[in-house]
């Protein structure tokens, strides 16, 4: 499992937990760190994208 896979479980862990729970400030919490991770695997997959050659 690549860095963004891994960082994309997570976020979709977090908002499967925030739709089960009922206690609202923890809800809000979740969905905070489901947006987190969710950058943190697009960071990951900007990463994991080969470079192209620098023409100049």
């Amino acid at each position: 499992m690549s860095q963004s896979q891994h960082y994309k479980f997570q976020a979709e862990q977090a908002k499967r937990l925030a739709r089960q729970v009922t206690d609202s400030a923890v809800r809000e919490r979740l969905l905070e760190m489901a947006g987190e991770y969710g950058r943190y695997a697009e960071l990951m997959e900007a990463r994991e994208r080969p470079r192209e050659p620098a023409f100049g």
